[in-house]
């Protein structure tokens, strides 16, 4: 897909209030174009946070935290550890890192420009080898907890999940691992509020053929395990093991993929020739009163292929929908872009978008250049977006916790379109976490409304084309 265009505009302010733009040229071009060794980027685990408040969305890849310059140039700034994720765990008003590799660790961001290993705060993780976990303030009490999740040594010692409770002094205590004989290989780890009641809960996704989780989490620090319930645990088979054959998932990623302001799912499975193997799963959030999940995957019409691995769900064309961007782990295979043409269709646009990529685990999204739509890192690329211009908006949330798990809905038209604040999507991967909101053609003032994770509710009418900050009350 190639769009012809007399002028583009290239967005030059940032931050809260107009945008200024000035015409940039182009000719036939793809979509995606990889700008890596322009902007001076290595490749590694990728993680966007603003970890300085500029505006700017920086990267933590490797075990480096890289500037973004005015989105030309990323510096390299410190050594921070390895991969993990990001988000204010002592709300201080600067995003930290806690990595879940080995025995796990947290960094302080002391908010100058260096940062701190804070790992006494943290208990040694159960884990051994994790490959995801999330941030969430699982007891409404203002301060984030950590689910982890355990995977496996060489198909032998499986390791537990565990959930850690944040003390509010810095320091972290262990509230719940797996019980023995229950264990399950996770792999990636998110949350949200799926069913809005202003408590977060948490997906995980399972392999080896194992159902994957949805706990349910009440303010007691209670957490009801409710998969099969709601729809989300796979389409069990019974092959006579300890658990009904489901699939083999890799990453999930929540995302309002119908515009009805309410929170779908996307199940990315890896899958085996045989059919009793769950393929990926696209999964429509029916809303109240029960909040039980619908498959879709049927009408979505995703070309199978074996190696699926981990997706990441955002507007890259600005027409309102989230689009599916999906990694493959087989050499046979290609990473792949779906536009979602609304309804539940969804279309590849691979083979015009620009992306040429095979073998990662690794993608994640964020406007690193501010210019209004979502570019795309993967398997070591960057990937900047010059797909159609369309109008969008990006509101950036400051709030306890880095604002997780708060949700902004925005009315245009008969649609309502719905983006939420995570830490953590597919596998080992994190967004950024300012919301980005494509608006097709609508140029009008729109009304939104932000739904905190503690209760309080915020309204207002916006411009579009720019980026609002909104403070919690």
């Amino acid at each position: 897909m190639k769009f012809q265009c007399a002028a583009r505009w290239k967005t030059l302010g940032v931050l809260v209030g107009l945008i200024i733009s000035a015409p940039l040229a182009c000719a036939d071009e793809p979509w995606f174009v990889d700008v890596t060794e322009d902007v001076g980027l290595p490749g590694g685990g990728y993680a966007w946070v603003d970890y300085d408040g500029d505006g700017w969305v920086d990267l933590h890849t490797g075990n480096e935290i890289y500037r973004n310059e005015n989105g030309k140039k990323f510096i390299r700034v410190a050594s921070v550890g390895p991969q993990g994720i990001w988000a204010d765990y002592d709300n201080d008003g600067d995003p930290d890192l806690f990595s879940w590799i080995g025995t796990g660790n947290l960094v302080r961001n002391n908010g100058d420009g260096t940062f701190s290993e804070a790992k006494s705060g943290l208990p040694d993780l159960p884990t051994v080898i994790s490959l995801g976990a999330t941030w969430a303030d699982l007891n409404g009490d203002g301060f984030l907890d950590l689910y982890v999740g355990g995977f496996e040594s060489e198909n032998v010692a499986v390791h537990p999940d565990t959930v850690y409770v944040n003390k509010g002094d810095g320091t972290f205590g262990e509230h719940q691992r797996n019980p023995s004989g229950t264990h399950q290989e996770a792999r990636g780890v998110t949350a949200a509020d799926f069913d809005e009641d202003g408590d977060v809960d948490i997906y995980v996704s399972n392999y080896r053929l194992q159902p994957n989780l949805l706990w349910r989490v009440d303010k007691n620090l209670v957490l009801t395990e409710i998969g099969f319930e709601h729809g989300v645990a796979g389409k069990p088979t019974e092959m006579g093991w300890s658990y009904p054959a489901c699939g083999h998932t890799i990453g999930s990623a929540f995302g309002d993929l119908d515009n009805d302001g309410h929170l779908d799912l996307f199940v990315g499975n890896f899958s085996h020739p045989p059919e009793f193997q769950n393929r990926p799963m696209f999964l429509r959030n029916q809303g109240p009163p029960d909040y039980h999940f619908e498959d879709k995957s049927a009408q979505a019409d995703l070309r199978w292929q074996e190696s699926y691995a981990s997706p990441v769900l955002g507007d890259f064309d600005n027409d309102g929908n989230l689009d599916l961007y999906f990694t493959t782990v087989y050499p046979s295979d290609h990473c792949v872009l779906y536009r979602n043409e609304g309804n539940w269709r969804f279309t590849d646009v691979t083979a015009t978008s620009g992306i040429n990529t095979k073998l990662t685990f690794q993608a994640a999204c964020a406007d690193y250049d501010n210019d209004g739509d979502l570019d795309l890192l993967t398997a070591g690329k960057l990937y900047q977006n010059r797909g159609p211009k369309h109008h969008w908006l990006k509101v950036r949330l400051v709030g306890p916790g880095s604002a997780i798990g708060a949700q902004v809905r925005i009315r245009v038209g008969d649609r309502v379109l719905t983006r939420q604040v995570e830490s953590s999507t597919g596998q080992g991967n994190q967004n950024d976490m300012t919301l980005h909101f494509g608006l097709g053609d609508f140029a009008d003032a729109v009304p939104l409304e932000v739904s905190w994770p503690l209760g309080a509710r915020h309204t207002q009418r916006t411009e579009v084309d720019r980026t609002i900050t909104i403070r919690h009350p």
